[in-house]
C-alpha cells in the first residue's frame, strides 16, 4: 500500500526546552510568510505551520529536502539547522496522518484532553498554503478531532495549560482563598486562568493587560480588580501568586520589576508562566524570595492529572490508529502517487514562474503573488484532480 505523500518536521515539549521553543514560536504576523516560502520549496507546493507555546510543526506536501525546510525556520529563529534537527523529529507518509491526529486529539499536548489544540490547528489549516495532498489530510484531522471528542472521555475533565496552573499553585500555596492572585494577560489561556482560580474560591483576584479596554471586557461581571498597565509593579507589590500569560514577543517582568515587587513586600512571590516567548525573564528565579515556575515546570501536576485518565487516553489512542489506518487506506487506490505527481508538478511550475517575474519586478509584494498565482493554479489543478479521483480505477 502507498503512503500518503507528505511529512512534518515536529518540535516539541517532549524533545525541545522551552528556551529553544520560543526562539523558534512564530508570531501570527510572521506565520503567513513562512507558509508561503515552505511552500514554494522544491517538491512540496503546500505547507501549513501549527506554532503553539509547546509545539512548532511545518507539514509539507511531497517529500521536499529537509535540509532546506529546516532553513525556513531556522532563518527566522536564529537557531543552527542542526539544532533544530537535534531536538525536533521527521515524520513522513503513514507517520505523519498519525502525528497529526494525535495533535489534534490532545494525545500529544502536554497536558493530554486539553481543548484548546483544535482551534489552533483549525487556524493553522485555514492560514496554510494547501491543495490535493494537505487539504483531505487537515480535514480528516477535524473529523478526527470531534470523534475523538465525542465517543471517548478524554476531554471530559475539561483540562488546560490554566488549570494545571491553578493546580500547581494549589500544590505549592495551599488553600488560595486567603491568596492575592494576580493574571497578566487577556487571551484565551489568561480567561480560563480566571475562570478556573474563581472556581478555586479566589476572593482576592486582579488583571493587568497593555490593553485595559480588554481587560474589562474579559473581567466582564466577575469579581475581579484591573489594573492598567502602568502599575504593573504595583500589581506584582500587592498579590501572592501571579500567572503570566500574555503574546508579547519578549519578557514583560523584568529582573528590575521583580525587585522593585520585593521591596514592597514581605513574604515570597510565585510566579507562573505559560506564555511561550516567556513572559518573566529567567534572571527573576534566581532572586531570593521569587518562586518561578514555566510551562516546562507542570510535569508533576501533568502526570497527576494523566495519572487520572489512563483508560480515557488508551481509548482515544487506539481510534486514531484506526483513523489512519482507514485515512491512509481511503487514500491509497492506485490514485494517490498520480495526484501527488500532478499537484507536485503544477507547484514547482508555480514555484519557477514566480522566481521569474520577482527577479524582472523586484519591487512587487511576493506574499500577494504567490497568493494570486496559488489561486490560479488551484482552478487549473481543481478539474484535473476531480477527473483523477473519479476515474481512479483506470489504469491509464
Amino acid at each position: 500500500m502507498a503512503e500518503p505523500l507528505v511529512c512534518v518536521f515536529s518540535l516539541d515539549h517532549r524533545h525541545a526546552p522551552v528556551e529553544m521553543r520560543e526562539k523558534l514560536a512564530f508570531p501570527q504576523a510572521e506565520q503567513a510568510a513562512a507558509v508561503s516560502t515552505a511552500a514554494a520549496l522544491p517538491g512540496a507546493g503546500e505547507a501549513v505551520l501549527i506554532s503553539t507555546c509547546n509545539r512548532v510543526e511545518l507539514y509539507l506536501a511531497g517529500r521536499p529536502d529537509r535540509a532546506a525546510a529546516l532553513r525556513v525556520l531556522a532563518e527566522r529563529s536564529g537557531l543552527r539547522i542542526e539544532q533544530l534537527a537535534k531536538h525536533g523529529v521527521w515524520h513522513e507518509g503513514r507517520a505523519c496522518v498519525r502525528q497529526l491526529f494525535r495533535v489534534i486529539a490532545s494525545l500529544e499536548s502536554l497536558v493530554v484532553g486539553e481543548y484548546q489544540i483544535v482551534n489552533q490547528v483549525k487556524t493553522a489549516y485555514e492560514r496554510g498554503t494547501t491543495g490535493a495532498l494537505l487539504n483531505p489530510l487537515f480535514q480528516r484531522a477535524l473529523h478526527v478531532a470531534g470523534a475523538v471528542r465525542s465517543e471517548t472521555a478524554i476531554g471530559s475533565h475539561k483540562l488546560s495549560l490554566a488549570s494545571i496552573a491553578v493546580d500547581l499553585a494549589k500544590q505549592i500555596h495551599g488553600e488560595l482563598s486567603t491568596a492575592r492572585l494576580l493574571v497578566i494577560g487577556a487571551g484565551e489561556i489568561a480567561d480560563l486562568a480566571v475562570t478556573h482560580l474563581i472556581a478555586a474560591g479566589v476572593r482576592e483576584l486582579s488583571l493587568v493587560n497593555r490593553t485595559q479596554e480588554r481587560a474589562l471586557a474579559l473581567i466582564g461581571t466577575r469579581p475581579a480588580r484591573v489594573y492598567p498597565w502602568e502599575q504593573l509593579r504595583e500589581a506584582l507589590t500587592a498579590h501572592d501568586i501571579v500567572i503570566a500569560s500574555t503574546s508579547a514577543p519578549q519578557a514583560v517582568v523584568s529582573v528590575a520589576d521583580a525587585k522593585a515587587a520585593l521591596r514592597g513586600r514581605r513574604t515570597p512571590l510565585m510566579l507562573i508562566d505559560l506564555a511561550v516567548p516567556r513572559d518573566i525573564e529567567a534572571a527573576v528565579g534566581e532572586l531570593e524570595d521569587i518562586y518561578l515556575y514555566n510551562v516546562d515546570h507542570l510535569d508533576s501536576v501533568v502526570a497527576a492529572n494523566q495519572g487520572l485518565r489512563h483508560e480515557e487516553v488508551a481509548a482515544a489512542s487506539a481510534m486514531v490508529d484506526v483513523q489512519v489506518a482507514e485515512y491512509v487506506t481511503a487514500q491509497d487506490q492506485g490514485r494517490n502517487a498520480v495526484l501527488a505527481q500532478v499537484a507536485a508538478h503544477l507547484g514547482e511550475v508555480i514555484a519557477a514562474e514566480e522566481a521569474r517575474i520577482l527577479a524582472k519586478l523586484p519591487g512587487l509584494d511576493r506574499q500577494e503573488l504567490r497568493y494570486s498565482l496559488d489561486r490560479l493554479g488551484n482552478k487549473l489543478l481543481h478539474p484535473v484532480l476531480r477527473y483523477l479521483r473519479e476515474h481512479g480505477d483506470d489504469p491509464q
